[in-house]
């Protein structure tokens, strides 16, 4: 069985890292690597992968990055299994990436050399989270304040879930046949009655209220 794999990260010497140790296995075959969300989203439409290897945090490209990006892949292209590559330790994200289908979440601060095995169990389906994050996950409480989104209506809710889960003001419209403007408007109000000033805050919140 051949794996097929993508690998994005903005910087070169880390996909040259992970390329390295990936080509070691007969099995692995690298179809192409991205700098930006840009880059991947356009390689993910033209080329068969089954593996997604991607930094968390990778700023240029069109398509965000963050919890956005890999919303955005879960959509479009759901057939892709997800491992990301990440320095952040923020266990609200982290979880926030779980609840979005991430199949692997991996340390830059860890050794890497098992990077092709955890490739071969995430293809065979699996998901693999590292035994010290896992504890964490489990052990720790969320500190950040909850959110009460009984402030937010109907259709307040339903324009923030098809945000976060990758989908631009404009396809949001389409979708739900509001105009750019009704949906603009009711992401605005939305935020605004959170308290939330930033797309990312948003992110956050959908993420630990369940909203994804």
């Amino acid at each position: 069985m051949t794996i097929n794999v993508v690998v994005a990260d903005d910087h070169p010497i880390v996909r040259f890292g992970i390329r390295r140790l990936l080509e070691e296995r007969e099995m692995i075959h690298l179809v192409g690597e991205a700098g930006n969300s840009s880059e991947l989203v356009n390689l993910l439409a033209r080329a068969p992968c089954d593996i997604l290897v991607t930094d968390f945090s990778m700023p240029g490209g069109n398509f965000k990055d963050g919890l956005f990006l890999i919303g955005y892949v879960r959509r479009y292209f759901p057939q892709i299994k997800i491992i990301v590559v990440t320095m952040l330790e923020n266990l609200a994200i982290l979880r926030g990436m779980l609840k979005l289908g991430v199949h692997s979440i991996l340390s830059k601060l860890d050794e890497q050399s098992s990077i092709a095995d955890i490739v071969c169990v995430v293809a065979d389906g699996s998901r693999y989270i590292p035994a010290g994050l896992a504890t964490r996950l489990h052990d720790s409480v969320v500190d950040d304040a909850e959110i009460d989104a009984s402030k937010l209506s109907g259709r307040e809710v339903e324009v923030v879930r098809l945000f976060v889960s990758g989908l631009t003001i404009s396809e949001i419209a389409f979708q739900l046949s509001r105009s750019v403007k009704t949906v603009s408007s009711q992401k605005t109000n939305a935020m605004r009655k959170l308290g939330l000033d930033r797309d990312v805050d948003l992110y956050h919140y959908a993420t630990r209220s369940g909203i994804t």
